[in-house]
């Protein structure tokens, strides 16, 4: 077995080395999207429950989200932050009606005991 794992650790090796070289960047670059998104997002509802009327509103931009916070009909910031000169281009076409309200999306938020299974208990 010792002698088989050789063999193929010397023919494949270089093979699987370069493959996990160049399939790890573009991974690692996905998964810090994803996780920028979220925090973002997290970011914006906090900031949006510190405000008076606080609201947020999602708009998405190349591919990548911007959460815009609102109070009551002013903004507030953007999460990620973009220049105040692109406001007016990012909204143009967003729909404010559709804003949502922070203290609705933090009663949304998923608690990590609603996952959990339920303990059963013996008879």
């Amino acid at each position: 077995m010792a002698k088989n794992l050789v063999k193929y650790g010397v023919r494949y090796g270089p093979v699987a080395f370069e493959a996990v070289k160049h399939g790890r960047e573009p991974a690692q670059q996905a998964i810090q999207a994803a996780l920028a998104k979220r925090t973002a997002r997290k970011k914006a509802v906090e900031h949006a429950l510190t405000v008076r009327e606080g609201s947020l509103l999602k708009v998405i931009k190349d591919g990548q989200a911007i959460f815009f916070v609102f109070s009551g009909d002013a903004i507030v910031t953007t999460y990620p932050p973009v220049p105040q000169a692109t406001y007016p281009e990012l909204l143009r076409h967003a729909d404010l009606d559709r804003r949502e309200p922070a203290v609705v999306l933090a009663a949304q938020r998923r608690k990590l005991t609603a996952r959990l299974p339920k303990p059963r208990r013996r008879s």
